[in-house]
C-alpha cells in the first residue's frame, strides 16, 4: 500500500502538496459516530451493503452477518463460503443478496428467509472474485476475479431451475483451492460441488465457458459498477477497475460483454473503488491515496484528489458531494468543486468498505467494527438559524435519537448547585421537544433554588361530550428528567457519559435507561398516534427534575397547579427494569423507604486516644452499640412492632411467582445464557453445588424466600458511619450514621419514623453514655402496590404480549420511586409500571445503558396500549 511520495502525504485535512481547497473551520453540524457494532467472530469487516431492513456485512472469516437496521442487532449469521467474504451486492427489488468470496465461488441468498438460494462457481480456478454486480435488466450477474477474467451466469441458464445436464466440470484444483483457502476445513464438510453438506436446497450453478472473459485486465479485477446512465452509451454497461491501473467500461449485449473503452492510468496504482455520480462522473478510489475523477462525456481524467496517506478503498456519493474511505483509517467528506470538508477517524484500524443508505454512512474496518455515521452532508445544509430545532433531524436519522442524543448531553444532576444551569436547560429542551410533537407544555417551578418540572397535555382528537359515558381518557405518564452524577474520574466509563454513544446495539450515556430514554420513547409513541390521528385519549406528561434528590419541591408544585392534573384515570411510569435479559416484566410493587441520621457527639474535642483513652465515652463505640441493637443476625429487625402490620401472603400473590422461578430455573439449567439472562439476580438461590443433593420443592421454596426478602418484606440497612477526624490515633469527638429502612404494605410510615427514633433513644440510653444523640428523619415515602387482576395492568400485559410474543413476568421491586403513591392518591387513580431496560442496564452506575431494541419496543407497547384503552370498559365510566 505504498506511493511513490510519501512525503507529500500527511497527517492533515489535505495532504502537502494537494491543490484541494479546505475548509479552516469545522462544518455548522459535523458528522458523528452515532452507534458502532462489532463482528463476534473478531474478523475484519470486508464488504458492506444496505437494503431497507438489513445491512449486510461480509467478514473475513467466511460469514456474511445480517444486522436489523432499526436496533443495530445481530439478525444472523449467513454460512457456506469457505473463504473471505469480498464482495456483496442487492439486487435492485433487495430480494436478492449476491456474495463474492475468496474461496472462488459466488452465492445467492434470498433476503427474505435469509438462506442461500445458489451457489455458483466458475469452470476456470479463478482464485479469488473480490467484486461482483448485478444486472436486473438482464437477469446476469458479474464478477470480477484475481486471474484477470471477467465472468458472468445468466439466470436463464437451465441449471438455474435444477437441470443437471450438459454443466460444465469444475477443475479438480479449484476443489481443492476451495478446501484450502484462508483457512482449514474437514472435507467431509462439503459435497462433491465444494457446497456444505447440509445444504441439500441449495442449486449448484457452473458458469459456462462462453460467459468468460479471460484476461479483461492485465492485473487483478478488483472493482465493478453496473450502470445504465453513461454518457453517450445506450443500454447497460460494466465498469471494471483493476490492479494495472486501468477503467474498462464493457456494453452488456447478446449476453455478454463488449469492450467499449479503456481510460488508461497508472501502472502503478490499481484501481480499488468506484463510483458513478449521475451526470457521467467516475470517481476511482487508486493505491497509494488519490481519488481520479473521469468525464465519461468526454473520457477524460478532470481530475486526481490527493485524498489520503493510504489505498482509497471505498467511495461513495452523498448527494452532491462525496466520501472517500482508506487504509489510513481515515473517511472523508468532500464537495462536488473537490473542496475537503471534514474527516472522520473513530476507526482504529484500516476503514475498507463503505456503503449509504438514506440514514447513514457505514463503514467496516480491520479493528472488526462497523461504524454508522450521521453526515450532514448527505442532506442539504440546515438553516443555522433553526439548527437546535428537531425537525433538523428528520432529514437525515430518526428523531428519537437525535433528541435523545442532545439530551444526553445535558448534565441534568440534581441535589448539586453545580448542574442547576444544565438541569434548567434540560428541562426547557424537554419542554421544547413536547410543544414540537404537538403538546401543550410549560413549566412549572419547583422548590426555591430546585429544579422545574416539565408539564405536557396532548389533547385527543375526539372532542369531550356532555354525557359521562362520552368522556375522554386521560392518562398522566410520569418521569424524571435529572440523573445520579457520573464525573468519570477514574476512568471506569469507556466513553464519555454525557455523549450518547452506540455499541453492539445498546445507547451508553448517563440517563439512556434512567429516565430520559424511556420518557422519549412515551413522548414519540403518544406523537405517532397523533401524526396518524389514532390519538383517542388525553395524554399528560409531568416530569419532575428533583427524583433522584428525593422529589424536593414536588408534591407543593403539583398540588399548587391541580387544576392541570383533572379527571386521570391512569397513572404510567417506565422507570424500572426487567428481572433478567430475555423476558419482559410488568412491575406491580414497590416498596417505601426511610432515610435518617443518627450522630452521637462528645462535648469535648477530638482526643488522642494514648491520653485518653478508656477514661470518656467514646462516640464511635456508642454508635456501634446503638446500631448492633437495630437488627440480629438473621436479618430481622428489632424495632418492637416493626412487623406487626405487614400484609400476609396471600395465594393470589405467591400464584405469581411460580412463572419467576420457573424462568430462574431455566437460565440456571442453560449454563450458557445464565451470565446474560439472569444478570443482576443470578445471585438468586443459584442451583446447589456439585454433590449436594436438594429437592426440587425445597429449591423452589429458596428462591421463592429470596424473592420475597428483596422484594415484599421490610427491611434496616446501615450505608455508612463517618467519623469528625478519620485518623487511627485518634477518638473522634462526633459520630454520624446514615440509615434507611424499606417497608411494605401494610406498614404505616409515620408510625415506622416514632417507632425507630423512640427505640433508638431507648438503645442509646441502655450505653450510660454521657454523650449526646440526636436523629433526623432526612426523607419518607411510602410503598405502592398495584392491582395485577386491574382492567388497566391486564391491558398493558396485551400490549406487551404483542409486541414481545411472550407473556410479562409479574414482579415487585425493593426500590423505591417516591411520587408514585403520592400520585395514586392525588390523582385517586392507579399506577402501572412499564420496565422499558433489562436487569444489566447498570442505572445508577458506570456504563449506564439500554438496548435500542427495548427502547423502540417500549415506545410501541405505549403506542399500543394507549391505542386500545378507550376500548376498555372503565374507559366509560368516571
Amino acid at each position: 500500500m505504498a506511493y511513490e511520495s510519501p512525503e507529500l502525504r500527511v497527517d492533515s485535512p489535505t495532504p502537502l502538496g494537494s491543490i484541494s481547497k479546505f475548509t479552516s473551520g469545522s462544518p455548522i453540524v459535523p458528522s458523528r459516530c452515532v452507534h458502532t457494532i462489532s463482528q463476534d467472530d473478531d474478523n475484519s469487516v470486508l464488504s458492506l451493503v444496505s437494503s431497507r431492513k438489513y445491512l449486510f456485512s461480509g467478514s473475513q472469516s467466511s460469514r456474511i452477518h445480517v444486522w436489523c437496521l432499526e436496533t443495530f442487532s445481530l439478525v444472523t449469521v449467513l454460512e457456506g463460503h469457505r473463504g473471505s467474504v469480498l464482495g456483496l451486492t442487492l439486487s435492485e427489488d433487495q430480494q436478492w443478496l449476491f456474495s463474492s468470496s475468496g474461496d472462488g465461488t459466488i452465492r445467492v441468498w434470498n433476503t427474505e428467509t435469509l438462506k442461500c438460494a445458489y451457489l455458483i462457481q466458475s469452470c476456470h480456478d479463478v482464485g479469488d472474485i473480490f467484486s461482483v454486480v448485478y444486472s436486473e435488466q438482464s437477469s446476469m450477474f458479474f464478477f470480477g476475479c484475481q486471474n484477470t477474467s471477467i465472468q458472468w451466469y445468466d439466470f436463464n441458464d437451465p441449471q438455474t431451475h435444477g437441470c443437471s445436464t450438459d454443466v460444465p466440470e469444475i477443475p479438480v484444483n479449484l476443489r481443492m483451492n476451495q478446501k484450502a483457502k484462508f483457512f482449514d476445513c474437514d472435507s467431509s464438510d462439503l459435497d462433491d460441488d465444494g457446497a456444505l453438506g447440509d445444504e441439500n436446497d441449495v442449486i449448484k450453478c457452473v458458469i459456462r465457458e462462453r460467459n468468460v472473459c479471460m484476461n479483461a485486465h492485465d492485473g487483478y479485477v478488483y472493482c465493478l459498477l453496473h450502470a445504465s446512465n453513461v454518457p453517450n452509451m445506450d443500454g447497460e454497461v460494466i465498469i471494471s477497475g483493476s490492479g494495472d491501473g486501468n477503467v474498462k467500461i464493457w456494453g452488456i449485449e447478446a449476453g455478454g460483454l463488449r469492450l467499449v473503452h479503456t481510460l488508461q492510468g497508472n501502472s502503478d496504482k490499481g484501481i480499488l473503488s468506484l463510483t458513478l455520480s449521475d451526470d457521467g462522473y467516475l470517481f476511482c478510489g487508486v493505491q497509494g491515496g488519490d481519488v481520479t475523477i473521469w468525464d465519461l462525456e468526454t473520457l477524460q481524467m478532470i481530475r486526481s484528489v490527493m485524498a489520503h496517506s493510504d489505498d482509497v478503498l471505498a467511495v461513495t456519493l452523498l448527494g452532491s458531494n462525496w466520501a472517500s474511505a482508506s487504509a489510513d483509517g481515515h473517511i472523508k467528506v468532500w464537495n462536488e468543486s473537490c473542496e475537503f470538508l471534514e474527516s472522520m477517524s473513530d476507526h482504529k484500524g484500516y476503514v475498507l468498505c463503505m456503503t449509504t443508505n438514506n440514514e447513514y454512512v457505514m463503514t467496516g474496518s480491520s479493528d472488526h467494527s462497523i461504524k454508522f455515521w450521521n453526515v450532514p452532508a448527505m442532506a442539504s445544509l440546515p438553516d443555522t438559524f433553526r439548527k437546535t430545532q428537531l425537525a433538523q433531524s428528520e432529514t437525515t436519522h430518526d428523531a428519537m435519537l437525535y433528541a435523545l442524543d442532545r439530551w444526553i448531553g445535558m448534565r441534568t444532576v440534581s441535589g448539586n448547585s453545580k448542574y442547576i444551569e444544565e438541569c434548567r436547560r434540560g428541562a426547557k429542551f424537554l419542554k421544547n421537544i413536547l410543544q414540537q410533537l404537538g403538546a401543550m407544555s410549560r413549566l412549572i417551578p419547583g422548590a426555591v433554588g430546585g429544579n422545574p418540572l416539565v408539564y405536557g397535555r396532548f389533547a385527543a382528537k375526539t372532542a369531550s361530550g356532555d354525557a359521562d359515558e362520552h368522556r375522554v381518557p386521560t392518562v398522566l405518564v410520569y418521569g424524571h428528567y435529572d440523573v445520579i452524577a457520573a464525573e468519570n474520574e477514574n476512568g471506569d466509563w469507556h466513553s464519555d457519559p454525557f455523549k450518547l454513544t452506540g455499541r453492539n446495539g445498546y445507547l451508553y450515556g448517563r440517563g439512556t435507561s434512567d429516565n430520559k430514554g424511556p420518557v422519549l420513547a412515551s413522548i414519540f409513541a403518544i406523537h405517532d398516534l397523533l401524526k396518524e390521528g389514532l390519538l383517542d385519549v388525553n395524554v399528560i406528561f409531568l416530569i419532575e427534575g428533583e427524583e433522584e434528590n428525593g422529589s424536593v419541591g414536588f408534591y407543593d408544585a403539583v398540588e399548587k397547579n391541580k387544576s392541570l392534573f383533572e379527571d386521570v384515570d391512569m397513572i404510567l411510569l417506565c422507570n424500572s427494569y426487567w428481572l433478567g435479559e430475555d423476558v419482559p416484566c410488568l412491575t406491580y410493587g414497590l416498596r417505601g423507604v426511610m432515610h435518617a441520621s443518627i450522630s452521637i457527639s462528645s462535648s469535648v474535642s477530638d482526643l488522642h486516644s494514648g491520653v485518653e483513652g478508656g477514661a470518656v465515652s467514646e462516640p464511635l463505640i456508642d454508635m456501634i452499640h446503638v446500631l448492633g441493637q437495630l437488627v440480629d443476625n438473621n436479618k430481622k429487625v428489632l424495632i418492637p412492632g416493626f412487623y406487626d402490620k405487614v400484609r400476609a401472603v396471600t395465594a393470589a400473590e405467591e400464584k405469581l411467582y411460580d412463572p419467576i422461578i420457573a424462568w430462574l430455573k431455566k437460565s440456571d439449567a442453560n449454563t450458557s445464557a445464565a451470565g446474560n439472562a439472569r444478570s443482576q439476580h443470578a445471585s438468586l438461590a443459584p442451583s446447589p453445588a456439585p454433590g449436594v443433593e436438594i429437592s426440587d420443592v425445597k429449591h423452589t421454596e429458596l428462591i421463592k424466600n429470596d424473592l420475597m426478602a428483596r422484594w415484599r418484606y421490610p427491611t434496616m440497612t446501615v450505608h455508612k458511619i463517618d467519623v469528625s477526624m478519620n485518623n487511627p490515633t485518634i477518638i473522634p469527638r462526633c459520630a454520624k450514621a446514615a440509615v434507611s429502612m424499606r417497608i411494605v404494605p401494610d406498614q404505616e410510615i409515620a408510625e415506622i419514623c416514632t417507632q425507630f427514633e423512640s427505640f433508638v433513644r431507648e438503645a442509646f440510653a441502655a450505653t450510660g453514655s454521657d454523650n449526646k444523640i440526636s436523629i433526623d428523619i432526612t426523607s419518607a415515602s411510602e410503598y405502592w402496590l398495584g392491582n395485577p387482576d386491574s382492567e388497566y395492568f391486564k391491558a398493558v400485559e396485551q400490549a406487551i404480549e404483542h409486541e414481545w410474543n411472550v407473556k410479562p413476568l409479574y414482579i415487585r421491586e425493593g426500590g423505591s420511586i417516591p411520587a408514585v403513591r403520592w400520585l395514586e392518591k392525588f390523582c385517586q387513580a392507579p399506577a402501572v409500571h412499564l420496565p422499558m431496560g433489562q436487569a444489566s442496564d447498570q442505572a445508577h452506575l458506570q456504563n449506564e445503558r439500554i438496548r435500542l431494541r427495548n427502547l423502540q419496543a417500549g415506545r410501541h407497547i405505549v403506542k399500543h396500549l394507549l391505542q386500545h384503552l378507550p376500548a376498555m370498559p372503565s374507559s366509560s365510566s368516571t
